[in-house]
């Protein structure tokens, strides 16, 4: 399954590019693109997170590129006024529902999607925030990602805790943004080329933190005041949230409903 996927993901490829050129000069932000993917299985939490943006005065659509698994994610995002992408070829035969739970079989698949996406971003030359969808937005991210001391990083991620699995750096694949250079191209070219390892493991990020130990890429793991990952909050403990973050990743999760149940505990539920 593997090996069909990226077969079939460079077989499309030049297409596939002539079409998303077509959508992007609509609108990036200072050469950045934000971009998504999700099936219709997650389209309650992709609307709670343009409901966070709405609530709070942020402004995501005009910079970003929702890629839609399927048709009823598509005009869902569509109705909500965000740029949409599908390709029913490219990315293989993907489900349309949520995972089960963490690692299983339709996880795995859509790890594919979610590696190809960041790709096929890259490719169009601009900058890549790539966030999957169970994000909320209480500050514009870009504020902090764009400060002028971040600018010697190729590569910014979120911090995972210090998840044994996954060893250091403890960056989180939820949330990160690569800026468009030789050393970073070439780094996540080498983590798609590894999607037969993530299938194997169930796992996009310990892959990923497997690469960058080894990588000459430049990392900057970002501050968890202004970037709080699921790992400081959860439905059976006390949170750790800090008090003031512009971004909140509802990770470290088993599946969709215990997401939802981590986001009412902590009244980040807007629909």
């Amino acid at each position: 399954m593997a090996t069909e996927l990226l077969d079939t993901f460079e077989k499309y490829r030049e297409s596939r590019q002539r079409k998303l050129a077509e959508l992007l000069p609509r609108g990036t932000r200072d050469n950045v693109l934000l971009v998504m993917m999700a099936n219709s299985g997650y389209k309650d939490i992709f609307n709670n997170w343009v409901r966070s943006c709405d609530i709070n005065g942020l402004d995501a659509r005009s910079w970003a590129l929702f890629f839609a698994v399927d048709d009823e994610a598509a005009t869902n995002a569509e109705h909500q006024g965000f740029r949409t992408f599908t390709d029913a070829l490219s990315y293989g035969d993907q489900p349309r529902g949520a995972a089960k739970k963490f690692g299983d079989r339709d996880f795995r698949k859509l790890m594919f999607q979610k590696t190809a996406v960041v790709q096929d971003a890259l490719e169009t030359g601009y900058d890549v925030l790539f966030q999957d969808v169970d994000m909320i937005w209480r500050k514009d991210p870009l504020e902090h990602l764009l400060a002028s001391a971040s600018l010697d990083y190729d590569a910014h991620f979120m911090f995972d805790g210090r998840n044994p699995w996954h060893g250091p750096p403890f960056a989180n694949t939820g949330f990160f943004l690569l800026r468009n250079r030789p050393a970073t191209r070439k780094f996540w070219a080498k983590v798609l080329a590894s999607y037969p390892d993530m299938a194997r493991c169930g796992s996009q990020q310990k892959i990923v933190n497997a690469i960058l130990r080894e990588d000459t890429v430049q990392v900057e793991i970002l501050p968890e005041k202004h970037f709080a990952n699921g790992h400081l909050f959860s439905i059976d403990a006390p949170s750790r949230l800090p008090p003031d973050p512009c971004v909140i990743h509802c990770s470290w999760t088993g599946n969709h409903e215990h997401k939802i149940q981590k986001y009412k505990r902590e009244g980040l539920w807007f629909l």
